[in-house]
């Protein structure tokens, strides 16, 4: 919102962007075309009424784009939906029951663990110490594959639901503070 004219732009993408610029030949009118909005996340609960209507990917579950998990979280809606039609056979107090049984607590962790990508993004992917942590779990993972997988990896590479990778990934954290306490760490690791 500071940026008000086309110069005001053309200094920030030059000073921050200068690489960009040139497979952007229309940057300066598509920034003031494509105004800023908010960002949202949509929480709400039940996600179906009567057992003749529910809700399903961002009606449900809208969130913030840092874990570009947004179009999966649906598809993941769309594969439990038609697990709990199979599961229940047409009983649609059970189905719609049990999909947003299943669903809610998940919508919710990938919308926590989004917002806390951004953070994560913002303030700590040049900092040594998280970048340390980084390669610290990545060679834990190396050699204990059945015992970590880092949260990144499990929430994009896994089937591991969102819920479940957000407890794991709270308890790794926690092992990873005490871990980085050690003296030396850096060079001992």
């Amino acid at each position: 919102d500071k940026l008000k004219t086309k110069a005001d732009v053309k200094t920030f993408f030059e000073e921050n962007f200068a690489d960009a610029i040139k497979v952007m030949p229309t940057y300066l009118e598509d920034f003031f075309a494509n105004p800023t909005s908010s960002m949202v996340v949509v929480r709400c609960s039940p996600w179906q009424y009567g057992n003749k209507s529910f809700l399903i990917g961002d009606s449900a579950h809208a969130l913030v784009p840092f874990y570009g998990q947004g179009m999966n979280a649906g598809f993941e809606d769309c594969k439990v939906f038609n697990d709990m039609l199979e599961k229940y056979e047409g009983d649609w107090e059970k189905i719609l029951n049990e999909y947003q049984k299943e669903r809610i607590p998940n919508g919710n962790a990938i919308s926590d663990l989004a917002l806390h990508n951004f953070i994560v993004m913002r303030d700590h992917v040049t900092d040594a110490k998280f970048l340390l942590q980084k390669k610290i779990e990545a060679k834990i993972h190396a050699d204990f594959p059945d015992k970590w997988m880092p949260l990144y990896s499990m929430v994009t590479f896994s089937h591991t639901p969102y819920s479940e990778a957000q407890k794991i990934g709270k308890k790794q954290d926690a092992i990873m503070e005490k871990v980085l306490a050690i003296p030396d760490i850096e060079n001992t690791w």
